[in-house]
């Protein structure tokens, strides 16, 4: 006789396994944990605790207790799923298992967020309870799915003890109720060995190892099975009474069975019957009691058979079902008849096949009503072939339709289409038109703007050679020779008035030669670099009507020669501007370099002039930008009448670099 497994307990979302329903003593302790509590996470571990005690009877004061903490939990969202899971437990032990299963698909919501060890624990559990649901509901496949695919995973992931071992033994459970005896074994298998590894009690590997025991019987490998009962029988745990004593005695007793072993089947199936009884277990003791019937009819013994018989007859859980009841008859006959009481045989027959009779009657009954739905479901298919049939050519009809419609509409959305490629076409190319109409203007304007660059080099480069021609002149010809005429001057030995008034003044004009000629060219700006020389430069135009203040910062001496000529003949010409025409009290003047970019301020106090008006932007003005504009730079002034003036110069200094570089290069 074959005994299905079925899998009727449920791992409910806890943080610890709730205690049985009539530890008081547990209650209290939990009762107190909850009152001492200081923080809100102990009062809500406490709560739970206390949720799930009274889930099992009382599912209002399980529900009461949550929703007295409920506030604690909002914001911490470990909490709210976790509250959420228990409600959903409540709601499955009244069979609301729709409300159920929503409450945890809520708390699933609320979990997956959390990528906590402890979160993947409780999704494992949740999870577990509605694949539960799934198999109460009789979805076996389903609920052996979401073991495989949910509750291991997370279990996984949870690095939490007894939640793999228990996810496993459940698999090998659901593989044995579907006869696939081989992955029940393996799955069992990993189920004690996840237990032996967690060290966990030995309850549970006993409770695996007899399930093996029965896969082996199943497939008829009893010497496999008979190893797995010595393993349990070498448990100290396996000689106590406990919940699994019923099933380690009926799985000896099937396996004596299967060895033609009656004589040591019997006592096995006495102290399993003897277990169940004590552990209230109605539905082990029946069948236990019919597997000692079957052994005791065959082995002849007849009157111990028939008296089981009786008994079972009158057990409300075995005669439930109305084929144990045909059963019981059918066995109580043959049982007579072997004890020679025939007439009794017969009135059993007699009423066996009476209450068959009414069994069958009632499945003629059945079949003939089959039949009749059948008739009318073929008179029902012949008119609705009819419908098929016409519906079958409207369709055809209406697919030519279709097919025209479609064509025509594919024609005209292929000549859209190429309308709109044309029109694309068209703007693309008007637009590349104006694009290059635009490109080669920007190149014209770039070509003007070399040109007048270069123009501006060659005319700067042919200012600087006459500078340094004329500065030569005046320093070798003029300067000598009014050197030459002081000298003969003071060389006249009968000097008179006049002379010696004369001497002076050819002193100022050799002094007044040399100050033109340096400025034209100063020597100290090729021997010493731009910030000297601007140094010197504003030193030698200070008075003692005008201060003139100069600052430099992070000028590099390694500046091209080009480069430091226009910063200075910029600075000299704004310092010129502000002597000559400003009248101002204090100038300053500042020059720093950040990398290739080299900034100027010249700033004064003077009187100032109005920016706008054309006629005052002189030839010194426009010299200072032809310079910055050379070394790709730009110049801003800021004047107001009698507000004074500034002037911001900013050159880029990298392209005369870069030509430098490659002209050394060449």
């Amino acid at each position: 006789m074959r005994t299905i497994l079925i899998l009727c307990c449920i791992f409910f979302t806890t943080v610890l396994k709730a205690q049985s329903p009539t530890d008081t003593k547990y209650l209290d302790s939990l009762e107190s944990v909850f009152k001492k509590a200081h923080t809100d996470s102990e009062k809500l571990r406490a709560a739970v605790q206390i949720s799930s005690y009274w889930v099992y009877t009382d599912t209002v004061k399980a529900m009461a207790i949550l929703d007295k903490v409920a506030p604690m939990a909002h914001g911490k969202p470990y909490y709210e799923g976790l509250l959420a899971s228990v409600r959903a437990n409540a709601s499955v032990f009244v069979d609301d298992f729709d409300k159920g299963q929503q409450r945890l698909m809520d708390a699933e919501h609320i979990f997956e967020k959390l990528n906590t060890p402890a979160a993947y624990g409780q999704r494992a559990r949740l999870w577990y309870n509605y694949a539960f649901i799934e198999q109460r509901r009789g979805h076996d496949k389903e609920f052996l799915r979401i073991i495989l695919e949910r509750c291991i995973p997370y279990g996984e992931k949870s690095q939490e003890n007894g939640l793999l071992s228990q996810y496993y033994s459940a698999v090998g459970v659901a593989f044995m109720n579907e006869r696939e005896y081989d992955k029940a074994i393996q799955y069992q298998q990993k189920a004690i060995n996840q237990y032996k590894e967690e060290g966990l009690k030995d309850d549970f590997i006993i409770w695996n190892y007899l399930r093996m025991a029965s896969c082996y019987i199943y497939k008829k490998d009893l010497p496999k099975a008979k190893q797995s009962l010595d393993t349990v029988s070498a448990m100290p745990e396996s000689k106590e009474e406990r919940s699994y004593t019923s099933l380690y005695y009926t799985t000896y007793a099937q396996y004596y069975g299967g060895m033609k072993q009656y004589e040591a089947a019997l006592p096995a199936i006495d102290a399993g019957m003897k277990a169940a009884q004590h552990l209230n277990q109605g539905h082990r003791y029946s069948a236990l009691l019919y597997q000692k019937y079957s052994l005791l009819k065959d082995m002849k013994r007849y009157r111990e058979a028939k008296a089981i018989l009786v008994t079972l007859s009158d057990d409300k859980t075995f005669t439930g079902h109305e084929k144990n009841q045909l059963t019981l008859k059918k066995e109580m006959a043959e049982t007579m008849a072997n004890l020679g009481d025939y007439k009794g045989a017969y009135d059993m027959m007699v009423a066996h096949n009476e209450q068959n009779d009414s069994v069958n009657n009632q499945a003629v009954r059945g079949q003939v009503e089959e039949l009749e739905i059948r008739y009318r479901n073929a008179e029902h298919e012949k008119k609705i072939a009819v419908l098929e049939s016409e519906k079958k050519e409207a369709a055809a009809k209406a697919r030519s339709q279709r097919l025209f419609n479609w064509l025509l509409g594919a024609v005209a959305f292929t000549l859209l289409i190429l309308a709109e490629f044309s029109w694309l076409f068209y703007r693309n190319q008007k637009k590349l038109s104006a694009q290059e109409e635009v490109n080669h203007r920007q190149q014209v304007k770039e070509m003007q703007q070399q040109q007048q660059l270069v123009a501006t080099e060659a005319m700067l480069e042919g200012a600087e050679r006459e500078r340094r021609r004329v500065a030569r002149e005046l320093h070798d010809g003029l300067g000598g020779l009014l050197s030459g005429i002081r000298i003969k001057l003071s060389g006249v030995s009968s000097a008179t008035d006049e002379v010696e008034k004369i001497i002076p003044q050819v002193d100022n004009a050799v002094a007044e030669v040399r100050r033109i000629a340096h400025n034209m060219m100063p020597e100290t700006l090729a021997r010493f670099g731009v910030e000297t020389a601007l140094q010197e430069l504003c030193d030698s135009l200070q008075t003692s009507h005008t201060v003139i203040h100069f600052e430099a910062f992070d000028m590099q001496k390694d500046m091209p020669v080009s480069a430091q000529l226009a910063i200075y003949r910029i600075v000299q010409e704004a310092l010129s501007n502000a002597l000559r025409y400003a009248e101002a009290k204090n100038i300053m003047v500042q020059c720093s370099q950040n990398g290739h970019t080299c900034f100027i301020t010249v700033e004064d106090d003077g009187k100032g002039f109005n920016p706008e008006r054309p006629q005052r932007i002189g030839i010194g003005l426009s010299s200072m930008e032809n310079r910055a504009r050379y070394l790709n730079g730009k110049m801003e002034l800021d004047s107001q009448p009698g507000a004074g003036t500034t002037i911001h110069v900013e050159l880029d200094l990298e392209a005369k670099i870069k030509e430098i570089n490659v002209l050394q290069q060449a």
